[in-house]
């Protein structure tokens, strides 16, 4: 019999909320659709999750915003199906990847990744190529192209015989751009081992708002991708894998010298993270020893 799946919205955006309530309608029947709701609702929001409860959605009330991680770490700990699909608020899925993931995972898959498929509002602005896709979760190259919370699924019955959970310092909140609390949750998965698959040919449309696409956004989320490097130990090596996306060909690529500028750009942002987070780490420590 094909495997029940729990499927997650995790949002602090009441504008969003309606999406689970269509996502109930491209899933199947024994499936489970979860909105992990963190924000403390406004009355007229609470009335639209009463709505989506009446329409199958069954919602979870963080009650203040405690930040992505958290939420995730809800869904993973109450869904009710052995493997969980996480799908951002923005995601637009359809019935034939709903089905491409479980039959992944009747296969005998752990972790299911998804070609995630950028939409933008209007025409891509200049300053935004390719290279900048993976600040706003969406794939560009098939080379680079890995298994990212915008949509996945995993093995939640794994993850929690395993103790393992999404770290709350990666995970985005408020107005901190944190990042990398799925990859790291996906690594430590595959120690436990967890089989990842790719589905390349299974497309998630990420609807990418427009203020998300304005340079200072940008900007400011490659800033926190450094301060997130250094939280996950990987500030090493983070820079030239910031380098080699930001000058990768590619069907959205710009063209060489604007490539290689943009990348500088971007680089140094990320890199100005990196040193922000080390002089906060030292300055905290110093405060310790007092």
């Amino acid at each position: 019999m094909p495997a029940a799946l729990s499927f997650a919205i995790c949002s602090n955006r009441p504008h969003n909320f309606a999406n689970a309530g269509r996502l109930v309608d491209v899933v199947g029947e024994d499936d489970e659709v979860i909105l992990v709701a963190d924000l403390q609702p406004r009355p007229s929001d609470a009335a639209g999750l009463d709505d989506l409860e009446s329409h199958g959605v069954r919602v979870l009330r963080n009650g203040v915003n405690r930040g992505l991680s958290y939420s995730r770490n809800q869904a993973l700990a109450k869904c009710r199906h052995h493997f969980l699909v996480y799908v951002d608020d923005d995601i637009a899925l359809t019935a034939e990847t709903v089905e491409a993931i479980r039959t992944a995972i009747d296969d005998g898959t752990s972790i299911v990744g998804v070609w995630l498929e950028p939409r933008f509002p209007g025409p891509r602005p200049w300053w935004l190529t390719g290279g900048q896709y993976h600040y706003l979760g969406v794939h560009h190259t098939v080379e680079q192209a890995k298994t990212w919370g915008a949509c996945m699924a995993v093995d939640a019955k794994l993850a929690r015989q395993a103790n393992i959970t999404f770290r709350d310092e990666l995970g985005r909140r408020g107005n901190g751009l944190q990042s990398g609390d799925d990859t790291t949750f996906l690594g430590e998965l595959r120690a436990a081992g967890a089989v990842e698959r790719f589905l390349q040919d299974a497309v998630a449309s990420h609807h990418v708002p427009s203020g998300r696409t304005r340079p200072d956004y940008l900007l400011r989320r490659a800033w926190w991708q450094g301060r997130s490097e250094v939280r996950r130990s990987t500030a090493a090596t983070s820079l030239g894998k910031e380098w080699r996306r930001g000058v990768a060909r590619g069907p959205a690529a710009a063209a060489p010298a604007l490539r290689y500028a943009l990348s500088l750009v971007y680089t140094g942002a990320v890199a100005s993270g990196i040193v922000t987070e080390l002089m906060l780490q030292t300055a905290q420590r110093g405060l310790g020893r007092k």
